[in-house]
């Protein structure tokens, strides 16, 4: 197994772990939220530059890389919906797991017919903006939970956040599906005999 791939698993094996700190509602837990979540990002961007740099790139890291971090920022989402006082639409995290879902079975799809499709750029850029926006949230839960004072400002950020989580993936998951039109277009139809 590759640096990158262990890296990848790493990233898989913090994600129930940050995910269990949020949902504990215990608020001396959320700064170990934040940081295991911040190192697990962290891992993503280091096992894509390994995995480059080393021409290690596999086809379980292009398929495994991406539900690492679906599962990361979904189960943080989730999470959050639990604590009081977020105010996370839970309809917006219902429509990103949908999204999810959907791309994961067109990738499923490709994969039956012999293509492994990793993250597309504009998935990567849905990531990111994700991924931020999930380290934003935690660190105001984070400073509140440990007596800092947030403005009423960064109590709304949110739900807002939530809402541009929803908007970015979204609009990557437009792009994807148009691009694999004729991966669908050929599967529509039951095979010649």
């Amino acid at each position: 197994m590759t640096l990158a791939n262990k890296l990848t698993l790493a990233r898989l094996a913090m994600a129930p772990v940050t995910f269990g700190c949020l949902w504990s509602q215990k608020p001396r837990l959320y700064a170990v939220a934040l940081a295991l979540y911040l190192l697990a990002v962290l891992t993503d961007w280091v096992d894509g530059y390994v995995a480059r740099k080393t021409g290690s790139v596999s086809p379980f890291g292009a398929l495994a890389d991406p539900v690492a971090d679906k599962v990361l920022v979904i189960g943080a989402l989730i999470a959050f919906l639990r604590i009081p006082g977020l105010e996370v639409p839970n309809w917006a995290v219902f429509l990103i797991i949908a999204r999810e879902l959907l791309i994961g079975a067109l990738r499923a799809l490709a994969a039956i017919s012999g293509k492994v499709h990793g993250a597309d750029r504009a998935g990567k850029w849905s990531m990111a903006v994700q991924s931020v926006c999930v380290f934003i949230i935690l660190s105001v839960l984070s400073a509140e939970a440990n007596g800092l004072y947030a403005p009423q400002w960064a109590c709304a950020l949110p739900h807002t956040l939530v809402l541009l989580c929803l908007a970015v993936s979204w609009a990557s998951g437009a792009l994807y599906v148009y691009r694999a039109r004729p991966l669908l277009r050929r599967s529509w139809n039951a095979p010649s005999r």
